[in-house]
């Protein structure tokens, strides 16, 4: 099947070389479709903001620049897969959230546990100079960072028992995304992380291969996971942004005025994906509830942050000083 999916995206991408030219870098240039991809379900937020971004970029470069959106995991399962595909240029644009440590280690930053205590407070960061100087490092990898969407803040769920102290993680077999300082996160509440991509994941908890798996509410409640799990913790353990990113050589080949539109549609992206999130959290709370699920919310977190602060050690040794710095730049910031 693996087979079968990269075959089919190289498909895509040579229809899409030999259909349309990729621009001339001037305002004659020639049509052009764009494929974003993401893996999620098409009713998540990512989904209204890649069409609010569609709508903004065919309306503005007048159809010169189309694009063609796969949600859902259509070209790629995983995150991971769609920024390896953006690399090499078989997919134009995608999204990408725990997984973009794997290129940009700096991304890690604003994963960790704790580091944000509101939307607020992550947004003027993410759109600010801290955020624009950590997504520079993805031009070393051949992608060009356009904006920062949303996954929010992320929570517990498990099938096992309710969660309400760090001790309760113990023994759990908790799916983290492929990132180091997810794992490290949960394996310092004394959990079992179990990296799996996300393609796999309802599979794994209706089998009982884990017992749980940590995601914002939207990614809960569109991937119907009440259906396999019994309760949700909401602990807001980390804020989990979510990048745009597009091919650096096909946005290189893009005239000025379009390289401004591709931005601009980003950016109403963007809020439109971070404005559905923050006003479905609490009725999504209400909907898992009369869907069968448990839920509890921590209330004092300093348990949490105390257990979890080695992770924060972790990252700036490992990143050197220019991760301390940035992370002084936030504390400093809120």
């Amino acid at each position: 099947m693996k087979f079968l999916k990269f075959a089919g995206i190289i498909l895509l991408s040579f229809g899409m070389l030999v259909g349309c030219s990729s621009g001339t870098g001037s305002s004659g240039e020639e049509s052009t479709t764009l494929s974003f991809a993401y893996e999620l379900p098409n009713d998540h937020p990512w989904g209204h903001g890649a069409e609010e971004f569609k709508k903004i970029v065919e309306e503005k470069t007048d159809g010169k620049i189309k694009v063609k959106i796969y949600g859902n995991g259509q070209l790629a399962g995983s995150g991971r897969e769609i920024q390896e595909g953006a690399k090499v240029g078989t997919i134009d644009i995608g999204i990408s959230s725990t997984p973009m440590a794997q290129m940009n280690p700096h991304v890690d930053i604003f994963s960790l546990p704790y580091i944000f205590e509101s939307r607020e407070q992550a947004w003027e960061v993410l759109d600010g100079p801290i955020g624009e100087k950590v997504g520079s490092y993805l031009e070393e990898h051949n992608l060009k960072h356009l904006a920062y969407w949303e996954d929010g803040f992320r929570q517990v769920t498990n099938n096992t028992k309710p969660i309400q102290s760090p001790e309760d993680f113990k023994g759990l077999r908790i799916r983290v995304p492929e990132s180091d300082v997810r794992m490290e996160t949960f394996k310092e509440l004394g959990a079992s992380p179990l990296p799996m991509a996300w393609s796999e994941v309802f599979t794994a908890l209706q089998q009982g291969t884990i017992d749980g798996q940590e995601n914002p509410l939207s990614v809960i409640h569109s991937a119907s996971f009440y259906d396999v799990q019994k309760y949700l913790t909401i602990t807001n353990h980390v804020y989990s942004p979510a990048t745009l990113f597009i091919n650096k050589n096909k946005w290189d080949g893009l005239s000025e005025e379009h390289q401004k539109v591709i931005l601009e549609a980003a950016e109403a992206g963007r809020d439109i994906n971070r404005e559905m999130n923050e006003k479905q959290d609490e009725e999504m709370i209400n909907d898992l509830k009369d869907k069968g699920m448990e839920v509890q919310i921590i209330e004092d977190i300093k348990p949490f942050q105390e257990v979890t602060k080695p992770v924060w050690d972790m990252v700036t040794e490992e990143l050197g000083s220019d991760a301390e710095q940035i992370i002084n730049d936030i504390q400093e910031q809120q």
